[in-house]
């Protein structure tokens, strides 16, 4: 009898000890699952709140799982709509199961009819190689963020000096009651004395007269953004654009516009996705970011529109090693089909945010590109703020400040069929790498001090304003 009982027992025990584990992850699961009886708002004076809920994963009576992290995120997602310099996120449980969520926002100014003064070269390094003021602007942006208190943007910029430029612009993120539906249109006026008609050395050469306006401009877009989840954006737009010069610039380049005009026009329709799910858009440390947008200009509507249809896509990503090091790295590509090659519409790696660092005072046109991007950073200093006295606004007087080390490596390449002649880097592979110290603030401002080497066995000091991407 003893001696069949054990045997029993023995199963009995194991099968128990077996089966703990379940009850215990059950358990678990069921104490991390928090039920929201309220959200309540403080802080925010204009923006809706509306605006605010729909940045959560979560609405009120609903179950949420793992809570805290969650938080987190509705944190990084109110940060990065960049209404508000700080945002806090608290709860209170009224039971192990029931919580109430607090979140305080402290808003940014808003209104801002900002004096202009800015160079008109396509970065800080290629000005400074000249050192001449008669190449700035200077003028008024009249910029209206969070207008009505539902994250519309309205602009208006009169800018003079070495451009002249006239330009408004609205935009509205929600037109339904999902909120998941928005819009965005504006036009552009400019001329400008000065035009860059070639490019030689893989430098751009320009031709500048005092008496005309060698360049006029005009521009204007309507766009639909629609947002699924928050991560999530879909975008169509419908673009048309007319752009003209004097003989003398064909002169010096018959390519310049197509068919050797001295002007083009182009509507172009173009779809987009984006998704975006970074700590900090401004300067991210964790996270990914995927774009993808494919255009079509040329429908044989318009009298001298070239025919260009291009493809172009993107992935970023930010990860965190340990509390001092973080490491992100990025690629983008470009594939174009053009049946006619006018010069006007051949920019690929130099311009905007698609550069390597280290090549500042150049530029590769062509066609198609490869633009990859790596860095590694180490944490100087971590957000801090700190208050100032003498200001006495809620809106500026807590600077927020955090530092970084990096070490990068970029490389790109860039195929041209049409205008390689003259230039060394196209279809090569190019490189650099080289040491920066980011310096990160309020208002989403970034300042980047970098020292480069290229393949070219060139090496210098470049300064650039905001994220490397």
């Amino acid at each position: 009898m003893r001696s069949n009982l054990s045997p029993i027992l023995f199963k009995l025990l194991l099968f128990f000890f077996l089966i703990n584990p379940l009850f215990s992850l059950s358990a678990k699961a069921e104490t991390d699952t928090v039920f929201i009886k309220e959200i309540l708002i403080i802080g925010n004076k204009k923006t809706k709140s509306s605006i605010i809920l729909r940045e959560l994963p979560f609405s009120r009576n609903e179950s949420v799982y793992n809570l805290d992290s969650v938080l987190i995120r509705c944190k990084e997602n109110l940060m990065n709509i960049g209404l508000f310099n700080f945002v806090d996120i608290n709860y209170i449980k009224e039971s192990p199961t029931t919580a109430l969520i607090y979140i305080s926002v402290s808003e940014r100014w808003y209104l801002w009819p900002m004096p202009v003064f800015e160079l008109a070269d396509r970065n800080f390094n290629e000005w400074a190689q000249k050192k001449d003021l008669s190449r700035t602007n200077y003028g008024l942006y009249i910029r209206q963020d969070n207008f009505r208190g539902r994250d519309e943007i309205v602009q208006l910029q009169m800018v003079y000096g070495y451009s002249h430029r006239l330009g408004l612009s609205y935009t509205i993120p929600y037109l339904n009651r999902k909120q998941n539906i928005g819009l965005s249109a504006g036009f552009l006026i400019s001329q400008n004395h000065e035009i860059t008609y070639d490019v030689v050395g893989d430098k751009l050469q320009f031709y500048k007269n005092e008496d005309l306006y060698v360049r006029k401009d005009f521009s204007t877009y309507v766009r639909i953004n629609k947002r699924k989840g928050i991560y999530n954006y879909f975008l169509t737009g419908l673009d048309y654009r007319r752009n003209s010069t004097i003989d003398s610039v064909l002169f010096l380049n018959p390519s310049f516009f197509v068919n050797n005009s001295t002007y083009q026009q182009a509507l172009t329709l173009s779809w987009g996705y984006r998704f975006d799910k970074r700590d900090y858009q401004a300067y991210a440390l964790k996270g990914t970011y995927f774009e993808f947008d494919i255009f079509r200009s040329g429908f044989a509507s318009l009298k001298n529109e070239p025919e260009i249809m291009a493809i172009s896509t993107g992935l970023r990503k930010y990860f965190k090693l340990n509390d001092k090091f973080h490491f992100a790295a990025m690629a983008k590509g470009r594939l174009t089909q053009i049946s006619r090659a006018p010069f006007f519409n051949q920019k690929a790696i130099g311009y905007g945010q698609d550069y390597i660092r280290g090549y500042d005072y150049y530029v590769m046109n062509g066609q198609n590109y490869l633009l990859a991007k790596s860095q590694l950073k180490y944490t100087l200093m971590k957000k801090r703020v700190y208050r100032t006295n003498f200001i006495k606004s809620e809106k500026f007087n807590q600077i927020p400040v955090s530092m970084y080390l990096n070490l990068f490596a970029d490389g790109g390449y860039v195929q041209d069929k049409y205008y390689s002649r003259l230039n060394n880097l196209s279809n090569k592979f190019q490189y650099s790498y080289g040491v920066g110290y980011d310096y990160v603030t309020y208002y989403d401002l970034v300042f980047r001090f970098e020292y480069a080497f290229n393949r070219m066995k060139e090496s210098g000091f470049f300064f650039r304003i905001g994220a490397a991407f």
